[in-house]
Order: C-alpha cells, then sequence, then structure tokens
C-alpha cells in the first residue's frame, strides 16, 4: 500500500475519531463523506423472472350480443427475459401464457313465419370457454433511451408462439337436460313447438360438451393446436434496482378461427361466422425480478478521504532517524543516535535526558541538571541563595518536568491487549510506523484485524 493512500487513511482515523464530538447531523454528513457510489464497469446481467395477472378479450364469431368485447377469466402470465446486445434496447422473452377465453352469444327469436316464430334463430344463442395454454419467443424493444428520467420506460414487442385451446360448451343443465331458448327470453327443458308447458332451467355454467366431438362447426375434427404472432405494447416502472412493475396488453392474432368452433363457413342452421380468424387480447399487470444480476452500482464505504493537496513534507525525515517529521517529537536528534517510537532519543532513567547526554541513572522522580545529574536539598538552597536561576538551569528543570508528566500520561494509557502486538518495540506507545505497518498488514489479508478493530485503532493512536 503506498504512502499516500496510509496517510488518507490516517485522516479518515482523525475524523472517525472526532465524531461523538458532533451532532447527529454532523454524523450523517461525515459518514457521507466517507462513503460514496462506484458504478460497476462490466456488471453481470443475469435473466429476469417476471410473473403477472390479467384478463382475456376475445374477437370472433362466438360474442356477447350488446357488447362487442367479452371479458373471460384471469389468466396467468409468466416470462424469463435477458438482454440483447450491448446497449440494452433490445430484450428476449420466453413467455409462457395461460388462462380461459369466453364467449355468449344470446339472441331471443325474431320475425314470423307463416304464423309462428323463427325458431331456427335459436342457432344463434351460442356458448363456449376455451382453456388455452401457450409458450413462444418475442423481440422487446425498450424506449428509455429517447426519453428523459429513468423510472418509467415505454416498449413494444413482437414474437411468436405457439397455441393450444380446448374448447368446450355448456349444453347441459345440472340435470342433464338441453337447453332450449324460448322467444320470450327463457330457457326450458324442451323445445317451444314441442311442450308449450315446459319447465323454465338456467344455466349452470358448466362447460360439459367437448366442441370438437359434437362438431358443431360442420367441420369435422380439427386440431387444437395453432401459432399465433403476439404484440405488446406497454411500459415499465421501476420500482427499484432489482424491481420492475409492468402494465401492457398483449394482442394476438391466431392461425386458426376454431376457437369458438364457429367460422364462416360454419354449417349451423342459418347462423353464419365472421370471416377472418380469432384474435384475443390479454390486458395485465405483472411484477419483474432481477434476482441474479450483479449490482450496477456498489457503495464503498472508505476508511479514508483523499487529500491531493496534502502536504508531503509531512514525510520527510530531517533527521533522518527513521521516523516522519509530522511525527518526529525530537527532529533534531544527532545522527546514529537511537530512537523510540516517537523519534525521541531513548531516556532509560525517564528523568527528561536522553541516555547519549545522561551522565548518571537517576532515581525515580529525582530533579536533574542538563546532564541527567542530580540535583539535592543543598544544590537546591544554594541555587535559591543566588540572584537569580540562570537560564539554562530553569530549562532543564523545566524539560526534566515535562518529562515526567509525559511518562504519567503514557503510564495512564496502557496499549490494550488486543493492539500489544501492534507495539512491536514494546515500549508502551504504538507510534506512526507501527501504526501503518499494522494497517498494511489489515490490506494485506495477513491481519486478523476487523475494520471495527482498525477504527479502534486509529482512536486509540490519537488519544495516547
Amino acid at each position: 500500500m503506498n504512502t499516500f493512500r496510509k496517510l488518507t487513511l490516517v485522516v479518515a482515523g482523525i475524523i472517525l475519531g472526532l465524531l461523538p464530538a458532533f451532532s447527529q447531523d454532523d454524523d450523517e454528513s461525515i459518514v457521507d463523506l466517507l462513503t460514496r457510489e462506484v458504478e460497476v464497469e462490466n456488471p453481470v446481467y443475469m435473466p429476469v423472472i417476471g410473473i403477472g395477472l390479467g384478463y382475456f378479450n376475445f374477437f370472433g364469431d362466438v360474442n356477447d350480443a350488446y357488447r362487442s368485447l367479452t371479458i373471460g377469466k384471469p389468466g396467468i402470465r409468466v416470462n424469463v427475459a435477458t438482454y440483447l446486445g450491448k446497449k440494452h434496447r433490445f430484450k428476449g422473452n420466453l413467455v409462457f401464457l395461460t388462462g380461459d377465453i369466453t364467449g355468449s352469444q344470446r339472441t331471443v327469436p325474431q320475425g314470423l313465419v307463416n304464423g309462428n316464430w323463427n325458431l331456427s334463430d335459436t342457432s344463434k344463442n351460442l356458448n363456449f370457454k376455451s382453456s388455452i395454454f401457450s409458450f413462444g419467443f418475442n423481440l422487446h424493444y425498450s424506449f428509455k433511451p429517447l426519453i428523459k428520467g429513468k423510472y418509467i420506460e415505454p416498449f413494444v414487442s413482437l414474437g411468436i408462439e405457439t397455441l393450444g385451446f380446448n374448447s368446450k360448451a355448456d349444453y347441459f343443465d345440472k340435470n342433464g337436460h338441453r337447453y332450449h331458448y324460448w322467444s320470450d327470453g327463457t330457457i326450458r327443458i324442451e323445445a317451444e313447438d314441442v311442450n308449450p308447458n315446459a319447465l323454465e332451467t338456467q344455466r349452470d355454467y358448466k362447460y360439459e360438451t367437448d366442441l370438437r366431438k359434437a362438431n358443431r362447426s360442420g367441420l369435422g375434427k380439427y386440431s387444437n393446436f395453432t401459432l399465433s404472432i403476439p404484440m405488446d405494447v406497454g411500459f415499465d416502472i421501476n420500482i427499484s434496482e432489482r424491481v420492475t412493475l409492468r402494465t401492457a396488453t398483449s394482442f394476438h392474432y391466431t392461425f386458426t378461427d376454431l376457437f369458438d368452433d364457429m367460422t364462416h363457413a360454419s354449417e349451423n342452421d342459418n347462423y353464419k361466422g365472421k370471416k377472418g380468424n380469432d384474435k384475443y387480447m390479454f390486458s395485465y399487470v405483472s411484477l419483474h425480478f432481477d434476482l441474479f444480476s450483479s449490482d450496477k452500482v456498489e457503495i464503498v464505504e472508505d476508511l479514508y478521504a483523499d487529500l491531493d493537496d496534502f502536504d508531503m513534507a509531512l514525510y520527510d525525515d530531517q533527521d533522518s532517524d527513521g521516523v516522519f517529521d509530522g511525527w518526529d517529537e525530537c527532529p533534531d536528534t544527532p545522527p546514529g543516535i537511537p530512537v523510540d517510537s516517537v523519534g525521541c532519543p531513548f531516556d532509560t532513567d525517564t528523568d527528561g535526558i536522553p541516555d547519549y547526554l545522561d551522565r548518571e541513572v537517576s532515581k525515580p522522580g529525582a530533579i536533574v541538571d542538563e546532564y541527567g545529574v542530580e540535583i539535592n536539598e543543598n544544590m537546591i538552597v544554594e541555587l535559591l541563595g543566588k540572584p537569580a536561576l540562570a537560564r539554562k538551569d530553569v530549562e532543564a528543570y523545566l524539560i526534566a518536568k515535562r518529562s515526567q508528566e509525559s511518562s504519567r500520561v503514557r503510564e495512564s494509557l496502557p496499549v490494550p491487549d488486543k493492539f500489544k502486538e501492534v507495539d512491536q518495540n514494546n515500549d508502551g506507545y504504538i507510534s506512526f510506523d507501527e501504526l501503518l505497518k499494522a494497517i498494511d498488514a489489515y490490506f494485506d489479508g495477513t491481519s486478523e484485524y476487523s475494520p471495527e478493530d482498525i477504527k479502534e485503532l486509529n482512536e486509540f493512536f490519537f488519544e495516547q
């Protein structure tokens, strides 16, 4: 790890150490400084899974006499999508769709034939339900690059699918009586011209008659598999990075006219179907989940802040003692003199006089002169009797007192047990150099310390 990164890490330690002194708002702003969003250069995109519910509208030969559209039962749509190409404007979708399409057409006989109702018009009282299932592929195009904003994405898609259907009709009531539609609008168990007193009945909406076997269309047995061309139009709403809400309508043009078992060529009394193949729409809402792709943006929590204009003179070592000037408490140590972790010459007897100048080992707490020689009571009395103390004697006394006070401070902040291995020279003080070595080991993966431990180590370094 380069020295500049080490420096920025230490600066972050200072900031983190000051956090308790700020209000909650200040805490959040400082945390914001140490967190940043980084866009992933090459995110891995995996398939997106979508599931939705909707309803069908049928366009065919059997339609409601009072409406142009018939609304069927709900359907289920499942799709798996993946991006095609580098610009992500196109998606490929595998789509599965299932549900029921229904139609019901009720017509009361109109007009008289030889004084009687034209009962052949009862052929127009038709109904059907077709259970469908389709599986296909479509190409999805997003208009997102052409609009502003990132939350709404209009799209269109076009594809092809295989389609299976199984059409049935409700011809009989729950007691097995066939429906007979009378001119008065009632449904009875016998024909109007057979028994004028026939009992009324009601449709049970149980579609029990297989239309292919009943041959209502007069076309014989036909295949209940075909192809269809689906086209979707809608828009996606990006709820989050991984969840999208879609609302859309898909129009399906089928290659059959037998969904309702009726065609324009059907031989069913006087009834003729409409020209053209059957079609249906499926309007739906679905949720799409991107569960497996990598994150497009990562939140990086920094332990340091880059300081591009920082004065790198802090990393000079004027006295060449191995301790940077920014942390050297004794910047003018003579060449070749051993120093401790803060750049000061060793002082074995802690009398404030470094060993290389100390002429004797002093007792703990003794007052010494500039050579480390203890000053006894007689010398103190003699000095007090002089008109004034020499400047160098006053300085020597202050140096000794400062050293003693420094020793007391260090003794009052012992190195925590879990950081003792950082204090490599066992002097009871973690130096800046020792701190950097611990941080190096953390980033090199050779340290057992956690990020919280590194933060705590930074705080202890600046408190000692």
